[in-house]
């Protein structure tokens, strides 16, 4: 894990923007400051029909932890293991690590979910569709980066039944796509 004062001196500024073009995407740099590539992610289990039952329950049960996430980029059909572990219903996450944003600008996101998602990019709660619902992907959602680097994301997320999906893409040049695995950390 890395210390509060490098994230302090390195993290960069994020707020909602609107009108601005979408900044490209170069590669992420190489860490050599102790971060791991991927997001971390905990996992609880349970009937949670909003995304604050998972972190109400988050504060007060133990996680299991699972294996990181290389990206968000994730769908499953009825039956299929949700993530990357092994229960098919009733699982709640909380994602949490790092996305790189190589240049300051403006960066337009989309999400989709099945069931409740919450995506926070810079502490700031950029999109949020907290209720069992079908896949459905958001609006573009713009999220201007003041500066190139590393910012903190968080997403809760939870599926009660059937097809599942959680993916975080975003415009770089032409089409939305996944965000490339190299622009996470944790």
């Amino acid at each position: 894990m890395i210390g509060w004062k490098w994230i302090l001196g390195t993290v960069v500024g994020v707020s909602l923007a609107f009108g601005a073009g979408s900044a490209g995407a170069a590669d992420a740099p190489m860490r050599n400051d102790g971060m791991q590539a991927g997001l971390a992610i905990d996992y609880y289990y349970g009937d949670f029909g909003h995304v604050d039952k998972v972190t109400e329950y988050a504060a007060s049960n133990e996680a299991t932890p699972g294996e990181p996430l290389p990206n968000l980029d994730f769908r499953g059909g009825a039956g299929k293991k949700v993530l990357n572990q092994k229960h098919k219903d009733w699982v709640g996450a909380i994602i949490t690590g790092y996305i790189y944003f190589s240049a300051p600008g403006t960066y337009m996101f989309k999400v989709r979910s099945n069931d409740g998602v919450r995506v926070a990019i810079g502490g700031l709660n950029v999109h949020e569709d907290p209720k069992p619902h079908p896949d459905r992907t958001s609006d573009p959602v713009p999220v201007k980066a003041s500066a190139a680097g590393w910012v903190p994301i968080e997403v809760v997320y939870f599926e009660r039944k059937g097809g599942w999906s959680v993916e975080l893409t975003w415009q770089n040049g032409g089409d939305f796509s996944a965000v490339p695995a190299s622009h996470f950390a944790h």
